[in-house]
C-alpha cells in the first residue's frame, strides 16, 4: 500500500509592500538550491576559503570572504554569483530590526522525496517572521499556520531562534533547519528532511584555521553541536533527547571533509543519568555477551563525508560521498549507508549551470550483503529515526535506492530554472515499518521548478510526475506547489 495525501484547500497568498527579501541573520539557512550553487560556486573559485557543506552556513564568514574578493579573471556564471551573494550578505549583516517577511505556499501531494530545496512539506501553509540583529544578540521570531497538517500541528514557530554571540562562538536554541553533507538529494545523518528538533546549539562563526603548526594543516574548519529534545506525545517513547556534532575542515583548497555524529537516548521512563550520558557519548551502547538491547543507553549513527573537486581549472568538477555506520565495531562506525555524487558546472550564454548524478541506498553494509530493516530504526524506539512522523536523515527511508540525474541553470538576474529525474527502488524487502511504502514499490520521478524575484516578491514553481509500481499494482501522480516570500 502505498500512502498519499489528498488535496486540501487552497490558502490565499497575498503580500502588500515591495522590498527586497533579504533580512538580517547570523546565518545563510538551508533550501535555496541556487543559492547554494552560488555559495559553491565561489568556493570552487577559491573565493570563499571555508567549508560549505555543514548548513546552516555562517554569514559573517561568507561576507568578510566576499567583500575582499576581486572580480578579475572571473567567467561571467562566477561574477553574477559573486555580485548577489555580496548583496545578500550586505543586508544579512545590517543591525537593528530588520522588518518583517511574509511566506506563502499552496501543494498538491507534496512529495515524500524531499532534498536540499526548500519544497512544501504541507497542502498550504502561510508563514510570517521578524528579525533583530546586533554585535552580540541575535533574533528571529517566526509562526506560521497550515493546512491539513501530516502530523496535526497546524500552528508552528519553525525558523525562530535566539543567539548570542561571544567570541569565535554562538550559542543558540530554537527549530533551526540543518543539512549536514555534501549531497543535494539527501543527507544520510542530519536533512531538513523532518521539520526543525527544539535544539540549544553552539557552533564556530568564523573558519579561520588553528595558528598552531600542529593543527593548522586541517585548515578552515567549523565545529557545530547540538541537543534537542523531540516530541512529547504520539510516539511510542515520547521526548527522546538526542545529539547532533559535527565537525568540517577544508585541508585543501579542494577538498573538503566531514566527521558526523548523532545520538537518540534517554526518552520515556527510560534512564537518564549523567552514566546514560557518558555511556552514550564514549560508545559504551553496542550489547556484548547476550545483554538486553533495550538496556543500551541509546541508538547513535556516525560517519565521514568529503568533497574532492578537479584541481584543473578548464575541468570544473567534482566527486562527493557520504557514508553513516549504524552499528559501531572497533570504536569505528559500521554497518554503513552511502551516498554519491557527482558535479559538472560551467557558464554559458543563458547563465550559470551545475549538472549532477547522484546515488543513494540506504540498506545496512550497502557496499556488500545488505542487512534490511537496520538503518534509521532500533529497538529501543519505535518509532525509529524520526521527528513528527518523518526520516531525520535521507527522506528515502531505510532499505531504499535512488538514482538522480539534475540540472540548475541561475540567469544573471537570478533567476532559477532546474530539472530533476529520480528512479528509486523503495523498501526493497517489504518488511518492516516504512515512511513512503509498506511494501516494494518502483518510482519514477520528474520534477521542473522555476524561481524568479519580481517587485512583489520571490516566486516559485514546480510540477512533478510519478509514476510508481508495486506488486499490487501502478499508479501514476501529477504534483505540484506554488510559493511566495515578501519582505517588509
Amino acid at each position: 500500500m502505498i500512502r498519499h495525501r489528498g488535496f486540501a484547500p487552497v490558502l490565499g497568498l497575498f503580500a502588500l509592500a515591495v522590498c527586497d527579501l533579504a533580512v538580517a541573520d547570523p546565518w545563510l539557512a538551508p533550501g535555496d538550491s541556487g543559492l547554494r550553487s552560488d555559495i559553491q560556486l565561489l568556493a570552487d573559485a577559491g573565493i570563499l576559503h571555508g567549508p560549505v557543506t555543514t548548513w546552516p552556513i555562517s554569514w559573517p564568514d561568507v561576507a568578510r570572504d566576499v567583500r575582499t574578493a576581486h572580480d578579475e579573471g572571473l567567467d561571467a556564471a562566477t561574477a553574477a554569483a559573486l555580485t548577489r551573494v555580496r548583496r545578500l550578505s550586505g543586508y544579512a549583516s545590517t543591525d537593528g530590526f530588520a522588518g518583517t517577511g511574509l511566506s506563502a505556499s499552496i501543494a498538491h501531494d507534496p512529495t515524500m522525496l524531499r532534498g536540499f530545496e526548500d519544497t512544501p512539506r504541507e497542502e498550504g501553509e502561510l508563514a510570517m517572521r521578524a528579525s533583530w540583529l546586533s554585535e552580540h544578540f541575535a533574533l528571529n521570531l517566526q509562526g506560521s499556520v497550515v493546512a491539513n497538517p501530516s502530523d496535526g500541528k497546524q500552528w508552528r514557530a519553525d525558523g525562530s531562534y535566539v543567539g548570542v554571540n561571544f567570541g569565535n562562538y554562538m550559542l543558540s536554541a530554537g527549530l533551526m533547519e540543518r543539512w549536514w553533507g555534501p549531497g543535494w538529494n539527501g543527507s544520510l545523518a542530519l536533512s531538513t528532511n523532518a521539520r526543525p528538533i527544539p535544539t540549544v546549539t553552539l557552533e564556530r562563526n568564523y573558519t579561520d584555521a588553528f595558528k598552531t603548526r600542529w593543527l593548522s594543516w586541517i585548515g578552515p574548519w567549523r565545529a557545530s553541536i547540538a541537543l534537542g529534545q523531540t516530541e512529547e506525545h504520539d510516539v511510542a517513547v515520547p521526548k527522546v533527547r538526542i545529539l547532533e556534532a559535527r565537525v568540517n575542515f577544508k585541508p585543501r583548497p579542494w577538498l573538503e571533509f566531514g566527521l558526523t555524529r548523532t545520538a537518540q537516548f534517554c526518552g520515556g521512563d527510560r534512564p537518564c543519568d549523567w552514566d546514560t550520558f557518558t555511556d552514550m557519548l564514549f560508545g559504551r551502547d553496542n550489547t556484548v555477551d547476550g545483554d538486553d538491547p533495550l538496556e543500551e543507553p541509546g541508538n547513535q549513527m556516525a560517519g565521514y563525508d568529503l568533497r574532492v573537486r578537479s584541481p584543473w581549472k578548464p575541468l570544473p568538477m567534482a566527486f562527493y560521498t557520504q557514508w553513516i555506520g549504524e552499528d559501531e565495531a572497533g570504536g569505528l562506525p559500521s554497518k554503513f549507508i552511502g551516498l554519491f555524487g557527482l558535479e559538472y558546472w560551467g557558464s554559458s550564454p543563458w547563465g550559470g549551470y551545475r549538472l549532477r548524478a547522484e546515488y543513494a541506498d540506504t540498506a545496512c553494509v550497502f557496499n556488500g550483503d545488505p542487512e534490511y530493516n537496520c538503518a534509521y530504526r532500533h529497538p529501543i524506539y519505535p518509532q525509529g529515526y524520526t521527528y513528527r512522523g518523518r526520516i531525520i536523515g535521507h527522506s528515502l527511508d531505510n532499505d531504499s535506492r535512488m538514482f538522480t540525474l539534475a540540472g540548475l541553470l541561475t540567469r544573471s538576474n537570478g533567476d532559477v530554472l532546474s530539472l530533476e529525474f529520480n528512479r528509486a527502488k523503495l523498501n526493497r524487502d517489504g518488511t518492516g515499518t516504512h515512511a513512503i511504502s509498506e511494501v516494494p514499490a518502483d518510482l519514477d520521478n520528474v520534477e521542473l521548478r522555476y524561481s524568479k524575484v519580481f517587485g512583489i516578491g520571490k516566486f516559485s514553481i514546480g510540477l512533478g510526475f510519478d509514476d510508481m509500481g508495486t506488486t499490487e499494482g501502478s499508479s501514476s501522480d501529477v504534483r505540484g506547489f506554488l510559493g511566495w516570500q515578501q519582505g517588509i
